[in-house]
């Protein structure tokens, strides 16, 4: 096998590794909350700094790649996109960890209504999906699987956007809740929204890896120009 095979193929494996990590804190991550278990959150919590070291390795192999091989076209791209994917995996265990500080230090609890009321196991399961979805395209290299994440994106953004009323709702319904449980609720509820668009900026940089495509910030530019009626370039 040619060094530069190698060498890739090592960078592969590595952020593999991490991402199958980082997955397995957000699986973990879901017991925890939803069953209030805080053993399975210290577990969590431990893997943070195996998900640290993960991103550190990384960091150095592609910058040592880059150094000695000078890579081009789809070398280049892949060393580029891992090094971006593996920050935002790493702001991934940062969320998994603090949802989980809140179970483990803060005793969270969460009743089978609040549970049912936000939708949590569904944000769960989009959210595993959008892993998986994310992994199978790197691996077979198939760009189709990257938009099916957008997807689902847009489904996270939807239920993220009821939270508040439906947590005032509650509220009103159950005035001896905790205002403390309210606004850790609302948090972890955020912070899963956010391992949403973390999985949608690895998706970006997966089409940027794949078909050499740049869609980041399109979006959301498209949304800002007609909002507030700016000229869309041509």
């Amino acid at each position: 096998m040619l060094p530069l095979e190698y060498e890739t193929n090592r960078i592969k494996d590595i952020f593999i590794e991490m991402f199958d990590l980082v997955q397995d804190q957000l699986t973990l991550t879901q017991e925890a909350l939803l069953a209030g278990d805080r053993d399975v959150a210290g577990e969590v919590m431990r893997k943070e700094n195996r998900v640290n070291s993960y991103e550190l390795t990384l960091d150095r192999e592609c910058e040592d790649f880059l150094a000695l091989h000078s890579p081009v076209a789809a070398d280049l791209r892949l060393t580029i996109g891992v090094l971006k994917m593996s920050a935002s995996l790493e702001r991934i265990g940062d969320h998994a960890f603090r949802i989980s500080s809140y179970v483990y230090d803060q005793e969270l609890s969460l009743n089978k209504e609040l549970i049912k009321l936000l939708e949590l196991p569904l944000i769960f399961k989009e959210i595993d999906s959008m892993f998986n979805h994310v992994i199978e395209a790197f691996d077979k290299g198939d760009a189709k699987l990257v938009k099916q994440v957008f997807k689902q994106d847009k489904t996270l953004d939807k239920i993220n956007k009821r939270i508040p009323d439906l947590l005032d709702e509650y509220c009103k319904e159950h005035s001896s809740q905790k205002i403390q449980e309210i606004i850790l609720i609302s948090r972890v509820v955020g912070k899963l929204e956010r391992v949403g668009d973390m999985l949608t900026n690895m998706g970006e940089e997966m089409l940027f890896y794949l078909e050499s495509k740049v869609v980041k910030h399109k979006k959301k530019t498209k949304r800002i120009k007609k909002r507030f009626s700016l000229k869309t370039d041509e």
